[in-house]
Formats: C-alpha cells, structure tokens, sequence
C-alpha cells in the first residue's frame, strides 16, 4: 500500500472516529473511498471524492475531472433542481473505463457480471455504476438518473423510470436545468406509428413486464418520447411530483397522466403524440 492510500485510510478512520452514530454523507463517501483505494489503484484506476460520489477511471487526471464537472455534477444538480427533493443516504461509486476490454475484464472481476451491458449499467443494490465511456457519455447521463431518482421515488415503475432515464441519453444541460433531446430511439418508435404496430400508451404503462424481450427496446422508445413530449409541453416537472407524491393511490401513473391533460381523453392525447413524434427528425 502505498503512502497516498495510507493518508486517505488514516484520514476516512479519523473522520469515523470523530463522527455521531450517523455519519453524514459526506463520511460516507470517504470511507466508500479508503474501501476501494486498494483495488483501483491495483488496476490503475485513479480518484476523486465529489459526495455523494467516489468517481474513478482509468483515464488520466484531466478526463476523470472533464467527467466529474461537466456530466456527473452538472447533470445531477440540474436533476436535483428540476425533479428531486431527496438526495441519496448512501454513497454512489461510478466506474468510468476508456475501452470495452477494461470495462469487461473489471466487471468480472469485481462483480462477477459476465454477461454486460455495452453502453454500461446500474447496479442498484449496492449503489454502483460502471460505464464503458468509449462509447460516449450518453448512458452515464442515463444511470445517473435511475441512481438519483431512487432515493426520492423509491416506488418509482420501471416504465417511468426507464422514459426519463432514457430521455437524457441525448441532452442539454444548463445552471439549473436539463431537456431531452431527439435521439437514436425515434426511427424504431416512427416505423412502429406507421405501421399502426405501436400499442396504446395506457398499455405500455399498465404493463407489468416493461422488459418483455419481445417489446423492450420499443417500450423504452415509447416512454422516453412520451415524456419528451410532456416536456416539450412543460408538463413534465409538474407530471414527475404529481405522480411521485400520488403514487400510493396511482402506482402506475395513468390517472395523473389522465388528470394532467384534462379535458382530452388519453386516447385523444395518444392521437397527438403520434402526430408529433411523426414530425420529429433524427440526423
């Protein structure tokens, strides 16, 4: 072990020591780091504490700080400030690997996953995220999301949250605001308009088993769209906080869904997004 690691062990055990039975957030996050030092280090990963987050990669100094500043705590902040109340309790670990082959080999060797995502993934149980950046950063915008958005709607379906994580694969990203843009997801979802193959929105949302193989990848086009519709319409906020506060009385979000656009029905409403998702262009 070298000395670096042994300051930040020292100081993670200093903290501890001094701190109330709760530690905060912030103890959290540096004892999550002296825990993973050893191992990142070994395979060549460097750094950085940004509570709730420990970000590390195996690019240089500069790129790790690139990820931190301008997608991981820009996106964040602009999805606390639009949609989440409640921050995480526990620490979040976000793996960054520059090719396919470090993310595939560490994945295994960590974690044991053989059988990974291309792009990257969640793994909610224990708070990580691991993301093969070669592929640009559009997932890690996505898992952010799904990180983020359990501890303040922990209820939360997989449709919804799918739609929203989907949503900002493709961004813009302000002081204090984040909006979905056009993406690869339309051209399947416009195929499926056309063809009058696409199923009711009520459907979609009702359905228990939003990662039916033979319906995935349209499901996450569908929903993503339709909440880039609500944003487009400047309903979306107001959908989110409805619908996560009403949610023990409406789990799937269909009322709300109803409530919002009144005096349409849904079907009157599900007429118009495919009008408008016809209209979009992806380059």
């Amino acid at each position: 072990m070298n000395a670096r690691v042994k300051i930040v062990l020292v100081l993670a055990t200093c903290l501890l020591a001094a701190s109330p039975a709760d530690p905060t957030i912030e103890q959290k996050t540096l004892r999550l780091r002296a825990q993973w030092e050893p191992r990142l280090e070994a395979d060549g990963l460097r750094s950085v504490v940004a509570p709730p987050f420990v970000i590390a990669g195996d690019g240089d100094e500069s790129q790790l700080a690139v990820y931190r500043d301008r997608t991981i705590l820009a996106a964040a902040h602009a999805l606390k400030a639009t949609y989440f109340d409640k921050d995480p309790q526990e620490p979040i670990l976000i793996l960054l690997f520059e090719s396919e082959v470090s993310y595939k080999r560490l994945a295994k060797k960590w974690f044991n996953d053989e059988q990974v995502p291309h792009f990257g993934f969640f793994r909610p149980t224990d708070h990580v995220m691991l993301m093969n950046v070669a592929t640009g950063t559009g997932t890690l915008v996505h898992e952010l999301t799904h990180a983020l958005i359990a501890p303040d709607f922990p209820a939360v379906p997989s449709w919804f949250n799918e739609g929203l994580a989907s949503l900002y694969e493709q961004c813009t990203v302000g002081p204090d605001t984040i909006e979905g843009r056009v993406n690869w997801r339309l051209p399947a979802l416009q195929q499926a308009v056309r063809a009058v193959a696409l199923r009711p929105l009520s459907e979609m949302i009702n359905d228990p088993d939003f990662y039916g193989a033979r319906l995935v990848g349209l499901n996450y086009a569908q929903a993503r769209y339709l909440l880039f519709y609500l944003q487009e319409q400047h309903l979306l906020r107001t959908y989110y906080k409805q619908f996560r506060d009403h949610a023990a009385a409406d789990p799937t979000g269909l009322s709300t869904l109803q409530k919002l656009i009144a005096p349409r029905t849904l079907d009157q409403f599900d007429k118009q997004w495919q009008t408008w998702v016809l209209q979009l262009r992806f380059e």
